[in-house]
């Protein structure tokens, strides 16, 4: 900057010294113009006033004689006197000398005008003029008693050339004294002026520069001035600016990184930053408002699910819910693969390293440091990597994210990492609260002693088991049953001992049945189960696989061993009635028959088992 402001300043100053030296070029030229032209004026008007005066006192024979003398004076070249055409017709053309000789001359006698004419070269310069004389009465005395003319007619015309060059080079000489002089002064005046702005010069760099750097985001430069007056107030004042911007900015940093949990990548540029700061502070924000808004944790994981694919461009990854009771792991998603864990985890939790420690598992840390990732041999030539990070939900660990990335992205993972966290703990209250609402609906169609449905989750989903039977055109076999002599387990060893018959009853049934059937405590020692899409007549077999692992079952009460029965009833719908609470009954109905026939047994539903005042 100071160096543009030097070159600027220096050719300002040029210009104004061309400026003047031009000026004072003009001014010569022009007062030496005037007064050539003035001396000019005066010598023709002395030769015409003389001549006039000889012609008069009839001695105009003198006239050459008194030309000789006005061409003695300085500065006068040369001088004649041109007849016009008037006076050629009175007095004849007289000599070679009295007649025009040029164009200029000419041009004169024809229009009674004075011409003038400059012409300079390197080493002369020299003026010539023109001036004509008309028929006109001047100081008293007429013209026109002596020519034989018409009043304004041009008689003649004195051409005089005078040579000025002394007077230009009086005045050449002048101009460079003058202009040396003002170069001098200009040049002072330069130098003076680079001193005195030479400071503010310097503080306009450095504002320059602060600026430049605000712009970037950095407002840590400070201004240095050895200025005084208002210049100082400036730098002071964008020093105390700058550094208030780039506390506050700081502070709010902070701030969004200590609620977030996490800092983003920076740049250096504080602005910037603070403006991603806010940004993920903002999408956060939003993401906990919809998640908090969200029915189930299905819905949770989804809307996870998504921030992890589309937000944050993972294609290899793992989520898993632990049972709230810790015994088992079940995936939620896995991206890449079918899976990145040997299932060995997912019926027994504490094989997952991250939910067993609560820490989070980097493989970085010790190759292969959790001994159930599914590709051992990409895990030992670190070919793949894998971070486990585990998700506190209501103060145990509730679900386990995991991410798999080759070696060449871990930069990129290690920036993830924490907003992956920031999501996961925005998640956790929200996932607690759920899991709480699924334990308070589970506990409300859940039997406490046997962990089977109750008798109200069978009333709040029938009609949409039987609405997906009729629309799949299925079978939906219904086994209704009873143990035999229940009474006489607690009459004979106490309640306790009967409790632990009916949970082992329970563990039988549901050994017993597949997944997808739904096996219900129907009341006191009675127990249904809905076998879902099977085929007419195997509901039989089910029913005497359970009759049979009860039959040959040892029940081990602590005081002894009982071997315990049941009775089973079967019904299918729509088998045997399409109307769903009829056919339970008909299940009861052939349970009873068993029993009638001796227990121990079981009893396929026939049509005359009903009857109208059995209904």
């Amino acid at each position: 900057m100071e160096r543009k402001l030097t070159i600027r300043t220096w050719l300002l100053l040029g210009f104004i010294f061309l400026l003047v030296i031009f000026m004072l070029a003009l001014s010569y030229r022009t007062f030496a113009l005037r007064e050539s032209k003035s001396k000019a004026l005066a010598i023709a008007e002395l030769v015409r006033d003389t001549l006039t005066s000889y012609m008069v006192m009839g001695v105009i024979d003198r006239r050459d004689e008194f030309l000789d003398r006005i061409r003695e004076i300085p500065a006068v070249e040369s001088i004649r006197v041109i007849r016009g055409e008037s006076v050629i017709r009175q007095f004849g053309p007289g000599s070679l000398l009295e007649t025009p000789q040029d164009d200029l001359e000419k041009k004169v006698l024809a229009e009674g005008k004075v011409v003038e004419f400059l012409e300079e070269s390197i080493g002369k310069a020299t003026y010539k003029v023109v001036i004509p004389y008309k028929a006109v009465p001047t100081k008293g005395i007429n013209c026109l008693n002596c020519h034989q003319a018409k009043e304004g007619e041009v008689l003649g015309a004195i051409s005089l050339t005078m040579d000025i060059t002394p007077v230009r080079n009086i005045s050449l000489v002048l101009l460079i004294v003058l202009g040396f002089i003002f170069l001098l002064g200009m040049i002072g005046a330069g130098v003076i002026l680079k001193r005195f702005f030479q400071p503010y010069v310097k503080l306009m760099e450095q504002i320059k520069y602060a600026a430049q750097r605000a712009k970037n985001g950095d407002f840590t430069y400070r201004i240095t001035t050895e200025l005084e007056d208002e210049a100082k107030d400036l730098a002071d004042n964008m020093n105390r600016t700058f550094e208030h911007l780039d506390r506050m900015l700081r502070e709010i940093e902070e701030k969004v990184r200590a609620m977030i949990g996490y800092s983003v990548l920076k740049t250096g540029d504080v602005l910037r930053d603070t403006s991603q700061m806010v940004d993920e502070l903002l999408k956060i924000y939003k993401f906990t408002r919809v998640i908090e808004k969200d029915k189930t944790k299905q819905d949770v994981y989804k809307r996870l699910i998504d921030i992890f694919k589309e937000y944050l461009s993972l294609d290899k990854f793992s989520f898993y819910e632990v049972d709230p009771k810790g015994n088992c792991i079940k995936p939620i998603w896995v991206e890449g693969m079918e899976s990145w864990c040997n299932e060995v985890i997912y019926n027994n939790a504490d094989e997952c390293r991250a939910k067993r420690t609560g820490m989070p598992v980097d493989s970085r840390e010790f190759i292969c440091v959790c001994p159930n990732f599914i590709d051992n041999e990409a895990c030992i030539s670190g070919s793949l990597r894998y971070y486990c990070i585990p998700v506190y939900v209501g103060g145990k660990v509730g679900n386990i994210f995991q991410i798999v990335y080759e070696p060449e992205m871990e930069e990129f993972i290690e920036l993830l990492i924490p907003y992956i966290k920031s999501y996961l703990d925005e998640s956790a209250p929200v996932l607690e609260a759920r899991t709480y609402m699924d334990l308070l609906k589970e506990q409300s169609i859940i039997d406490p002693l046997t962990g089977l449905y109750n008798r109200r989750f069978l009333k709040e989903t029938i009609n949409t088991i039987t609405a997906q039977i009729k629309r799949s055109g299925t079978t939906l076999g219904i086994l209704a049953i009873d143990v035999d002599y229940f009474k006489q387990v607690n009459d004979t060893y106490g309640h306790d001992a009967g409790d632990k018959v009916l949970m082992e009853v329970a563990k039988t049934i549901k050994s017993s049945i597949r997944e997808s059937d739904i096996a219900v405590r129907y009341g006191g020692e009675e127990f249904l189960v809905l076998l879902i899409d099977v085929q007419p007549g195997s509901t039989v077999h089910v029913a005497e696989k359970i009759r049979k692992a009860m039959e040959n079952k040892v029940i081990d009460i602590g005081t002894a061993q009982l071997k315990k029965t049941v009775s089973i009833g079967v019904s299918e719908f729509p088998v045997d009635t399409d109307k769903i609470w009829q056919c339970i009954k008909f299940a009861d109905i052939a349970l009873y028959k068993a029993k009638e026939e001796g227990r121990n047994r079981v009893v396929r539903f026939t049509a005359d088992m009903w009857t109208e005042a059995e209904y």
